[in-house]
């Protein structure tokens, strides 16, 4: 009995000290200038030029966002019909997750201690990434109903405090807001919904959600 406890201490020390193995290595898209990480606080909004990577099939590319700026991430993959995953390095590990053809947006560099230098892509068809700042964004104006499908995200205008959420679909839904002030997530839910949030512009509202339609109305 002795000798199969000290067996099993040694298994279970020898598998803490094992690192983790990633899915594999993949091929180079194209490449660019890494940027040094920084850890100081996320800088005011600015103009930054558009950033575009184009590949095919499995990918991973360097970004030369700047590390203290929000970017917003939009990946277009008409012909692809498996499962399309895009990973950063940085706060936000998983960008994409969905099967078939997509096209959606996200938000990256939300961590400014962890900004983003690599995506790595997993697809199987052309695609474009671009990555770009707050002005490519379009504004859910209060009174104003804001219609889309799938994964993106919305400018909320100053004086908007309360948002109502309409979403169709069969899959999983995600809401989520950011602000100097505020960063929640508002809404988590698989199915049709209606629902009614606080928020507190201005702020960016981002939806989760490959497979959904959906309406935002602020007021």
């Amino acid at each position: 009995m002795k000798l199969r406890l000290s067996c099993l201490l040694v298994l279970v020390l020898a598998s803490a000290c094992t690192p983790p193995v990633g899915y594999g290595k993949v091929i180079a898209a194209t490449a660019s200038e890494v940027p040094s990480p920084t850890s100081t606080a996320p800088a005011a909004p600015r103009e930054v030029p558009l950033e575009t990577h184009t590949g095919t099939g499995n990918g991973e590319f360097a970004t030369s966002w700047p590390a203290d700026q929000l970017g917003f991430f939009t990946f277009d993959c008409p012909k692809c019909s498996s499962n399309v995953i895009i990973d950063a390095d940085g706060g936000e590990h998983g960008l994409v997750n969905a099967i078939g053809a997509y096209k959606g947006t996200t938000w990256l560099n939300t961590y400014p201690d962890r900004p983003v230098t690599r995506v790595t892509v997993r697809a199987n068809a052309p695609w474009t990434a671009t990555i770009q700042d707050y002005r490519s964004l379009p504004t859910a104006s209060p009174g104003q109903p804001s219609t889309g499908k799938g994964d993106a995200v919305l400018r909320l205008p100053e004086g908007a405090t309360h948002v109502q959420f309409t979403v169709k679909t069969r899959g999983s839904t995600g809401l989520w807001v950011m602000s100097p002030e505020q960063r929640d997530l508002l809404v988590n839910q698989i199915g049709d919904l209606q629902v009614e949030r606080d928020v507190r512009g201005p702020a960016y509202l981002r939806v989760d959600g490959y497979e959904a339609n959906w309406t935002l109305t602020p007021s």
